[in-house]
């Protein structure tokens, strides 16, 4: 070949075949990496999908978890100030009273449909139990190891999720501290079930953990009582030193730390008790007022295969570039579904906000419904007890008086057996009326138990009090007979008492009010008693 022939070859190799293999060389480079873009763009968009999801069900989560056991809160510090407990941790040896003890906290644990109810004395051991007399009763069995009795002596109340060292039970625990005074006598401690709320998704598992990570409530029985991850050194030894989850614990369900993500959540590699490897997204939220999580884990399976789905799609949109009718379709066909996805996404927020205002309704009529008595609307015992201790401490520091009236029904009983039982619910319900006609803005009314109703008077003597308490008889006995009750002539007896600076709480108090209020009906009914002394005529 001549000299010619040899220029000629290399000037066409020059002009088409050495840019042509640039160009592919170019194209399959940027093919490779639009396909890996187009993987992991939908892979992180489609967990933030999940993310977003799951955020509003872990709110929903936190709000449902704890709502059941804000039902027994009250119960702890209620049974602190039953006498009968307070006497029987006075004298714990005497038989008499731990039998009183026992019997007591049985039928108050039955009615309340509690798992446990027991009273420990200062060193943690169980004085007086609702299962005495059960197999695996916990009648002198010391439990000074537990942070409900160690937390609720340092604190005055405390509450622990743990399984049941005798029962083998798992349940939580709300405990209060028994208290004479300024002289400590022991814990109250009621144990009830806890039990994660339903919620509507089946492609997800929930776990709620404690500080330490270790799942006591889970969607799946095999991952309850193991640690999310690894324990530290200080948590395992917390765990084993309150026997929390004793007999129980299991591996770690992630075997090390999974990555964490910029929006918040995790990847982590989850093991089951068969051995089986899986990748889980983890969205992790604070219970609120808790040291708790509540975590939503989604399998990373599916989003996977819709990453991979993504990137095929975009390897097949690069081959067909080279059809310019494909690629303005496929052009079209990405802005169309830009704009379901935008739809989709204001579609969702708008759920998520209606989602949040029916939590944000379904909190507050929880709160409402949670203080006050559902027949008359007044307020309960529960909410009455803890705004007299507010008023307590008011008067203590200000040295203001403060009274209380104890208001029956009388011959309620025969008003049941005459009339019936809505004859004597539409009874109870004109005493609430007329008591929150005649009561100022401040003080608090309430229903404190059947026909019993109570008034705290705050800035008010003994005399003032018993003059309202004479305008609420008068009230009561000049009220139009209500229908379907001819011939009842409807009365109440009144006690009266005022707080005393030397009393330690407002239990002494109402002790007080009940005896006039017992003097006043030894008097006939229809009148009323100041701490036994008759008040003056209207």
């Amino acid at each position: 070949m001549t000299s010619k022939g040899l220029a000629a070859i290399r000037r066409l190799l020059r002009r088409h075949i050495v840019p042509r293999a640039a160009l592919i060389a170019v194209l399959l480079a940027a093919s490779a990496a639009v396909v890996w873009l187009s993987y992991t763009g939908i892979r992180e968009r489609e967990i933030a999908r999940l993310q977003a999801n799951a955020d509003g069900r872990l709110r929903q989560l936190s709000l449902l978890l704890l709502a059941p056991a804000e039902r027994y809160s009250y119960l702890p510090n209620l049974l602190a100030n039953y006498r009968i407990l307070t006497e029987t941790l006075r004298t714990p040896r005497d038989p008499a009273r731990v039998r009183a003890a026992n019997t007591f906290l049985r039928q108050l644990n039955e009615r309340t449909g509690t798992s446990l109810m027991y009273l420990l004395d200062l060193q943690g051991t169980t004085i007086a139990a609702s299962n005495y007399d059960a197999a695996d009763s916990l009648m002198g069995r010391n439990y000074g190891f537990r942070p409900y009795f160690t937390n609720a002596l340092r604190d005055g109340q405390a509450r622990f999720f743990a399984m049941g060292v005798t029962s083998r039970k798992p349940g939580y625990y709300l405990s209060y501290l028994v208290k004479d005074g300024e002289r400590t006598l022991g814990v109250a401690v009621i144990k009830m079930d806890l039990r994660l709320p339903e919620l509507a998704d089946s492609s997800a598992e929930m776990l709620v953990t404690d500080a330490a990570g270790v799942a006591f409530l889970s969607s799946r029985p095999d991952w309850n009582y193991r640690p999310i991850r690894p324990l530290t050194a200080a948590a395992a030894a917390q765990v084993r030193s309150t026997r929390q989850y004793e007999g129980v614990l299991k591996a770690p369900l992630a075997p090390a730390a999974g990555r964490q993500l910029t929006t918040g959540g995790q990847i982590v590699r989850l093991r089951d008790d068969a051995g089986t490897s899986a990748a889980w997204l983890v969205v992790r939220r604070q219970i609120a007022d808790s040291d708790w999580s509540a975590n939503l884990l989604m399998p990373m399976a599916r989003v996977e295969d819709i990453a991979r789905v993504a990137a095929l799609t975009a390897a097949a949109g690069i081959a067909l570039l080279l059809m310019l009718g494909v690629l303005l379709a496929q052009l079209r066909s990405r802005v169309r579904e830009r704009v379901r996805s935008r739809r989709r996404l204001e579609r969702a927020h708008r759920a998520l906000e209606v989602q949040n205002n029916e939590l944000r309704l379904l909190s507050e009529e929880l709160r409402r419904k949670s203080i006050t008595d559902s027949l008359t609307g007044m307020f309960n015992r529960a909410f009455f007890l803890d705004a007299a201790a507010a008023m307590v401490g008011i008067a203590k520091r200000h040295g203001t008086p403060l009274a209380l009236l104890l208001v029956d029904a009388d011959h309620f009983k025969r008003i049941n057996d005459a009339y019936g039982h809505p004859a004597g619910d539409a009874v109870l319900q004109l005493l609430a009326t007329v008591l929150t006609e005649q009561t100022r803005e401040g003080d608090v009314a309430a229903r404190y138990g059947g026909e019993e109703f109570i008034v705290a008077l705050p800035h008010t003597p003994a005399r003032a009090a018993a003059e309202l308490a004479e305008r609420i008889r008068a009230r009561v006995a000049a009220y139009p007979t209500p229908p379907g009750m001819a011939g009842l002539r409807l009365t109440v007896s009144i006690g009266v008492a005022q707080y005393r600076a030397e009393e330690p709480d407002i239990g002494e108090t109402i002790r007080r009010a009940d005896a006039a209020l017992y003097a006043a009906k030894r008097a006939g009914r229809d009148c009323v008693r100041v701490d036994g002394v008759a008040a003056p005529d209207a």
